[in-house]
């Protein structure tokens, strides 16, 4: 009986080396969203959980996808050395932080994250093609977007923008700082960060923008649609879809790839905002195929 019982356990350990594990951090449509593009780009047959399902053995998977960040949290919370992960769908500060915490000091561990932001250089190289001829680039960062402000100052200026920076803390007003900062800009560029832009402050900041014939930049399609001019974004499809095809070149003997931003994008338009600021813009699609043009060329 024992023997048999040892038998089960090396076979489950068995398979489980062998399958790619798909881990979801709950069944909402977002994440089945993603879960449908992986499966349909991928070559792989897959395994998919949700958190609730998961068996002891399944940390010891030959490939771990955990999709969103209390997927990702978990699974570096019982992460074995020499598994290969891939967390994807969740911010970049999130997987940082969550990897510093709970893995600090291990540079040898085989993870890797596929972020839902978009890289700060794309988002103003947007901010540039809505004005084209905008001087001065405003945007604020809080205490979850601060290490940003290196990168920012940097493509601030290759795009030749003046920037006009808040830096908030968590004791400070923002629409004190930020009031000002709106009225003296030309363009201003939203970054992802709750602890500055909470619903209430991104209606303000929106209603603001178009009292000073402002355009905003946003990152995300409900940003456009509540009056943003132009966000860049991703979808789950699009996250979706380039993590099966992380998952084929894992399976097919290559390395881990180095954390990523999204290399699927779309671009969205408020028309209705830009006629009220004037603007002619080219569509959504041409703003896409010149953003990723400019990437590809680089």
């Amino acid at each position: 009986m024992l023997c048999g019982a040892l038998m089960l356990l090396c076979s489950a350990l068995a398979q489980a080396q062998d399958e790619v594990l798909l881990v979801l951090s709950d069944i909402s449509p977002s994440y089945d969203q993603v879960k449908l593009a992986v499966e349909d780009s991928t070559h792989s047959p897959l395994r998919v959980v949700t958190l609730d399902r998961l068996q002891a053995l399944d940390s010891r998977s030959s490939l771990i996808v955990a999709i969103g960040s209390r997927a990702c949290e978990q699974m570096l919370r019982t992460y074995h050395p020499g598994t290969r992960m891939i967390c994807s769908f969740l911010p970049s500060s999130t997987f940082k932080k969550l990897r510093s915490t709970l893995l600090p000091g291990d540079t040898d561990a085989h993870i890797s994250g596929l972020f839902i932001d978009q890289p700060l250089e794309r988002q103003v190289r947007l901010a540039r093609m809505i004005r084209p001829a905008a001087q001065t680039l405003g945007t604020a960062l809080g205490q979850n977007s601060q290490a940003l402000k290196s990168a920012l100052e940097q493509y601030a200026q290759s795009e030749v923008f003046q920037l006009e920076l808040a830096e908030l803390k968590s004791s400070d007003n923002p629409i004190q700082i930020l009031a000002p900062i709106v009225e003296h800009s030309d363009v201003f560029l939203v970054i992802p960060d709750s602890s500055i832009f909470n619903r209430a402050i991104s209606k303000w900041l929106l209603y603001l923008s178009l009292k000073h014939q402002v355009p905003v930049i946003g990152f995300s399609k409900s940003y456009t649609d509540a009056g943003a001019t132009a966000s860049v974004h991703s979808s789950p499809h699009q996250i979706g879809q380039q993590t099966g095809e992380w998952i084929n070149r894992l399976m097919s003997g290559e390395s881990i790839p180095g954390s990523a931003f999204p290399a699927y994008f779309e671009v969205s338009i408020n028309p209705v905002a830009a006629r009220t600021l004037g603007l002619e813009l080219p569509t959504p699609a041409a703003l896409q195929r010149r953003l990723s043009q400019i990437e590809a060329a680089n």
